[in-house]
């Protein structure tokens, strides 16, 4: 259950129509090879997928159209608004990572493009990963990616802009590393019955690798595998001057968390 500190997370929604066209596309046709490499190959044909943080949908469209049956989980109602437009023949449900409940059990749990990196606290995160291990059968894989802190050092002190003819966005990133804290501070303008201006700002929280395996084992999702990218050897095990790593665990068929 959600507790009264805790409300649902919505701050994608002014984002969500820039979202859609410009991020759900791209990140989604760079990841999947290695989802396909890492997960998808072990899973049977027509297996459960539960896609937390499902953003825009463009995941649950590709996998969908495999024939993979997949629910969508998202926070933002405007971000599943779009979802539900690209992802016909998935199921997408309201409601927040830390605090959902569902009847329903998967073969598998995906969460990417850096999603988890927005809760903010390990305590916070673990309790996400608690409520994937309720819901992943035993032996499931969960398959999740995060920023480390290489790749914040890299791309999160700058800024960009997209301007179109009916919508701008401009962008401005920043990262504290005494705080281990990411910003993402944008202004948003698109024209409908004339220019509607919003600004908003999104934040994210860097984790070290160590904490996240152990908060993964607290939960009950204690065998672990961790990669990233190499530009020359492509997937390889996980390096502390990676940019984003993607972290494969198990749920334990004897749940430790109990």
């Amino acid at each position: 259950m959600m507790t009264p500190s805790m409300s649902i997370y919505s701050d994608y929604d002014p984002f969500a129509r820039v979202y859609n066209k410009h991020w759900g596309d791209d990140f989604t046709t760079r990841v999947f090879p290695i989802l396909e490499q890492l997960v998808l190959r072990q899973l049977p044909s027509g297996a459960s997928i539960l896609d937390l943080c499902c953003g825009t949908g463009q995941m649950a469209r590709t996998l969908t159209a495999l024939g993979y049956r997949v629910t969508g989980l998202d926070g933002s109602a405007e971000m599943l608004r779009f979802a539900r437009e690209n992802a016909p023949d998935a199921e997408f449900i309201h409601a927040d990572a830390r605090s959902f409940e569902i009847p329903q059990t998967f073969d598998a749990v995906i969460s990417l493009f850096d999603s988890l990196n927005h809760v903010m606290t390990l305590e916070e995160l673990t309790t996400v990963f608690r409520n994937v291990c309720a819901v992943l059968r035993d032996n499931g894989p969960f398959f999740f990616d995060l920023n480390m802190e290489a790749g914040y050092g890299l791309t999160w002190n700058d800024s960009f802009s997209i301007v179109e003819d009916d919508q701008l966005c401009i962008v401005r990133t920043s990262y504290i590393p005494e705080e281990k804290t990411a910003r993402f501070d944008a202004t948003v303008m698109h024209l409908e019955d004339g220019w509607q201006r919003t600004d908003f700002a999104l934040l994210q929280k860097c984790y070290p690798a160590p904490d996240v395996i152990a908060a993964l084992g607290t939960a009950g999702l204690g065998v672990v595998e961790s990669y990233c990218l190499d530009h020359r050897e492509g997937l390889v095990r996980l390096t502390e001057d990676a940019d984003r790593a993607f972290f494969l665990c198990r749920k334990s068929a004897v749940d430790s968390s109990e």
